[in-house]
């Protein structure tokens, strides 16, 4: 019997995402989670033996929705896009564990990204008044190692204004739940200089952290400044932000970040669920976050974590957290006030 070809079905390269495309991104992350899951403690092993393997337990990245690339180029059709840490010859991946050229009748599209880690390492020096994009990280009082992140926006209370925050994420500022609130927040962070005499801060309020394959929403923290007047209400390179907005595919950002300063990139993938990123604590999955690519090289890099990302209009709409060298993940902005229950100070 003859195969009946079936029709390429058009979607729109930005906006919003169309139903049947999350279907078959959440069927497949299910069908491969479960793989994945099945082969977690052998993977764990794996991964000390060797860096690559093809199996889901170790390999997969995560998913989401976006552009088909043949040879490199773009082809304008949207798919469920598959990040794997390395991309094997389809020879070398076992038929369980190979990953279908469509999935209810959507394509897909596999990438080799390189394994996720959590990013931490003129963004650096002191600054007073303290702004947007610059080092940020907790006191010698809180930990006893030097380290430093990105102080991604200053935010106030939406019960109290008058409480203004900075920012960050929960392995910048709360050390993946290892510190109690209180603790002590410096600018710069320690590892560019930053003394307990520095502090400007205090850890108010944090996401937990759930690690070992719990899904994760955020990585998000704020710290209350002592003296409201102690915070810029501005984006170091970038100016104050104008307000918040939800990130989508296509949308052109940047950001400030304390190791890479002031960089650019294009929103690739939206919808994704990265598996495997490697925090200090053990592995995190985080779902539903967003994908960017630099125009110009690498979007950012260690020690850029809590940086905003912020659109053309000036809005801020999504919080990064992590990345490898050839891609950034970042968390949409709405989600992380509602949680924390704050708002972006706009000058």
């Amino acid at each position: 019997m003859k195969r009946q070809a079936t029709a390429a079905r058009a979607y729109p390269l930005f906006g919003a995402v169309p139903g049947d495309l999350v279907a078959a991104k959440n069927s497949l992350r299910h069908r491969l989670f479960l793989a994945a899951e099945k082969s977690m403690q052998q993977a764990t092993a794996l991964r000390k033996a060797k860096r690559y393997e093809p199996s889901p337990g170790v390999n997969l990245v995560g998913m989401g929705i976006g552009e088909k690339l043949a040879a490199g180029k773009r082809t304008g059709e949207m798919c469920v896009k598959v990040f794997v840490a390395k991309k094997f010859p389809k020879g070398k991946v076992g038929a369980a564990d190979r990953i279908p050229a469509a999935i209810g009748g959507i394509p897909t599209d596999i990438e080799g990204v390189g394994y996720p880690r959590k990013f931490q390492i003129p963004q650096r020096r002191r600054h007073r008044p303290v702004p947007g994009g610059v080092s940020v990280g907790l006191d010698f009082h809180a930990v006893d190692y030097r380290f430093a992140g990105t102080l991604g926006v200053i935010v106030f209370d939406r019960s109290n204004p008058e409480r203004v925050y900075a920012l960050s994420n929960n392995h910048v500022l709360a050390d993946e739940n290892r510190v109690a609130t209180g603790a002590g927040v410096v600018q710069p962070g320690t590892l560019d200089g930053g003394r307990n005499a520095d502090r400007v801060a205090r850890l108010t309020r944090y996401i937990p952290l759930r690690f070992n394959n719990q899904r994760n929403w955020m990585d998000a923290a704020i710290a209350e400044f002592g003296r409201p007047a102690g915070a810029d209400q501005s984006i170091l390179g970038i100016g104050p932000p104008t307000g918040a907005a939800s990130p989508a595919l296509g949308l052109l950002v940047r950001k400030s970040g304390r190791t890479t300063g002031l960089t650019e990139g294009i929103v690739r993938v939206v919808n994704f669920d990265v598996f495997n990123v490697q925090y200090d604590r053990g592995m995190v999955r985080v779902d539903d976050v967003i994908v960017i690519e630099g125009t110009a090289g690498s979007f950012s890099k260690q020690g850029d974590s809590g940086s905003a990302i912020v659109d053309p209009q000036g809005r801020v709409v999504a919080l990064l957290f992590a990345g490898s060298p050839q891609v950034t993940y970042a968390i949409p902005i709405p989600r992380v006030l509602r949680r924390l229950r704050v708002q972006i100070a706009t000058g």
